[in-house]
């Protein structure tokens, strides 16, 4: 961590490094925004998503009381989040353009040595079918008969030669190396040739990518699989000296013929570090071309590239919503096509969490479906008071109003000091946001009439103090509810609860994941629970089915029947 501060002709700048982690340097910045209000302040943050509740306060109040502030943020999910609280912001992002906008390659080579068969056939078979011409490169034992061209025709519609010496380059075709002898590209052509091994290998990695190096350049895709030995390292520098993509394969998936790609990866030159299912829904992105767009297989390749880069699962998400907003995302960074959209995801960190904050609908409200909070009000929760505990679940509770709102029809029952109230949900960013207790200031209006909609008799003001600027929930409901990371798609029960609340999320998923989500809430009710779904959702068929009882038509209200848990 370093905050580095310059003081300039009455200017105060300040760069701060890092996600200011520790008190020492929040304390810091925190003496700059209490210090002299008439001093210009530019605070710049280079790393931080986040920022503590004291320090987004000490920023509204200098704004409030008239002081000079700029804020700049070079992360998106820091813009995203001061924004939201009325605190003016400057993104500077590296993302205003594709950063790394290529050329559609016309040539894919893919090469490696043992255990790289199935990682072959696994990329070939996910290609669509398209110009791009394929070169394929394997280490055998050259007395050996390399049935790889027979395997590949039996598991692709391209054309699949193992060329004879100087045959033309044709698209759409995938051309094998023979075993024995190498094989170059150039003009036009495939040369094959019976020089001394290379790297102890005939076909050698290196020979190929320096020949695509030089024929294709930067319009050019090479990926290098599992193997051992050290033949492609070279060919791979060649490769990114001509400007062309080159992707090694994450050597835990080799173990233990790790060697090949560790040694590339050694020598840093590629460009991409990715697992199996990544490498495929790129390769096949670029074999779709530029205009490719996040529909039918490339889209579901590249669900399944997430799962295992980054261990999120959207693949039962809602098909229609998913494509919405990743084309919502490629255009706020001006990216056309899929390829370069899935290389910067797969890529940057900072960028997939952006996506993950996209993907859910992240749209809440204080007292959201007023009709049905006045039920829980006025019959469920005092049914519910018998229990010496109260345990409530908010499930997918994005930004946390519908907690709080809990939390205040809790205090004003007299059970609050009693009940346990856990909120949770999947994007850690959504999370923070809830548990710093600040909310946007502009619904207010609308809070109150949902509020006193609930059968709210106090004021809503009274449980959140105003700035100018944002909403800032009481401490004593704030201490009362539990934020935690759980994914609703899978990750199992945690605890038994009197009552869950899941309110317009289910609507964003397939039937199969609306069955396993309901199911498990289901597992996760006391026998005397309730389970309250949103009005939106269009669930009430679907649990009636799975063996819940609708606690009263139209309330979107349920009881556990006798074979909902089963």
């Amino acid at each position: 961590m370093s905050v580095t501060v310059q003081q300039r002709s009455g200017q105060c700048k300040v760069a701060i490094l890092g996600r200011l982690d520790r008190q020492e340097d929040r304390n810091v910045v925190l003496d700059l925004l209490r210090a002299n209000p008439e001093q210009a302040l530019e605070l710049s943050f280079y790393d931080a998503d986040l920022l503590c509740v004291e320090l987004l306060c000490a920023m509204a109040d200098r704004l409030n009381g008239g002081g000079k502030l700029k804020i700049v943020a070079y992360h998106a999910l820091l813009a995203h989040g001061l924004t939201r609280l009325n605190l003016p912001v400057r993104l500077v992002s590296g993302r205003t353009a594709p950063a790394d906008a290529r050329p559609n390659p016309r040539a894919l080579a893919l090469a490696g040595s043992a255990q790289s068969l199935e990682c072959i056939l696994y990329i070939v078979e996910r290609l669509p079918l398209s110009e791009m011409t394929v070169f394929v490169a394997q280490h055998v034992q050259e007395n050996q008969v390399n049935l790889l061209d027979q395997l590949l025709k039996s598991r692709t519609g391209y054309s699949v030669e193992m060329p004879q010496h100087m045959a033309p380059v044709k698209p759409g075709t995938i051309y094998v190396a023979p075993p024995g002898h190498h094989m170059r590209v150039g003009h036009g052509y495939v040369y094959l040739t019976r020089d001394r091994q290379i790297q102890f290998a005939r076909p050698s990695i290196d020979v190929l990518f320096e020949s695509l190096a030089g024929e294709y350049g930067a319009e050019a895709m090479a990926v290098l699989l599992c193997g051992f030995g050290q033949d492609g390292t070279d060919g791979c520098a060649a490769l990114r000296a001509a400007g062309a993509c080159v992707v090694i394969q994450d050597g835990g998936e080799c173990a233990p013929a790790r060697v090949m790609p560790d040694a590339a990866r050694n020598a840093g030159n590629y460009d991409y570090l990715m697992k199996l299912p990544a490498i495929a829904s790129v390769a096949a992105a670029a074999a779709a071309g530029a205009g490719a767009q996040p529909e039918g297989e490339l889209l579901e390749l590249f669900l399944a590239a997430l799962v295992s880069h980054y261990g999120y699962d959207f693949r039962n998400y809602q098909r229609d919503s998913l494509k919405r907003r990743i084309r919502n995302l490629m255009g706020q960074f001006h990216m056309g096509g899929f390829a370069d959209f899935q290389r910067a995801v797969l890529s940057d960190v900072a960028l997939f969490e952006r996506l993950c904050a996209e993907l859910p609908v992240g749209v809440t409200s204080f007292f959201r479906h007023p009709e049905q909070l006045k039920l829980l009000r006025e019959e469920i929760l005092p049914y519910l008071s018998s229990f010496p505990l109260i345990k409530l679940w908010s499930a997918g509770c994005s930004s946390g109003e519908e907690a709080y709102s809990l939390a205040i029809v809790l205090d004003e029952l007299g059970l609050l000091d009693r009940s346990h109230l856990f909120a949770t949900d999947f994007n850690p960013y959504l999370l923070a946001q809830g548990s710093s207790a600040l909310f946007p200031a502009q619904a207010l209006d609308a809070n109150r009439a949902n509020y006193l909609g609930s059968g709210g008799k106090r004021l809503f003001d009274a449980y959140l103090s105003r700035n100018g600027r944002f909403l800032q929930a009481d401490d004593h409901l704030r201490q009362r509810i539990l934020f935690y990371r759980h994914s609703l798609t899978d990750e199992g029960i945690f605890n038994e609860f009197q009552l869950v609340v899941c309110r317009n999320v289910l609507i964003y998923f397939d039937t199969e994941l609306q069955r396993q989500v309901l199911r498990r809430f289901a597992q996760s009710l006391h026998a005397e629970g309730f389970l309250v779904l949103g009005p939106q959702d269009g669930l009430n068929r679907l649990a009636l089915d799975m063996g819940f009882e609708l606690y009263r038509s139209g309330s979107h209200i349920y009881r556990v029947g006798r074979s909902a848990a089963s």
